[in-house]
């Protein structure tokens, strides 16, 4: 079974640090660092990191989950 084709790749579906920063309100460093640890979908092309709009949507979005605001711990 043939897959759909991908739609082409657009300036607007990539963020750079700095517009993810600023679409989070956090700072430049702290989106590196989360970056680095994983916890955001980013791709590191030599010293600039890249970030595709829809899987930081998708990363982000169990934050409209009530239940992600809860403490792990249980307290």
């Amino acid at each position: 079974m043939a897959t759909p084709a991908a739609r082409p790749l657009r300036r607007t579906d990539v963020l750079s640090t700095r517009e993810v920063a600023e679409l989070l309100g956090i700072p430049r460093s702290t989106v590196h660092e989360i970056a680095r640890r994983g916890e955001l979908p980013a791709r590191r092309v030599g010293r600039r990191w890249f970030f595709l709009r829809d899987r930081l949507a998708a990363a982000i979005t169990p934050l409209d989950d009530p239940a992600a605001w809860k403490p792990r711990n249980g307290a």
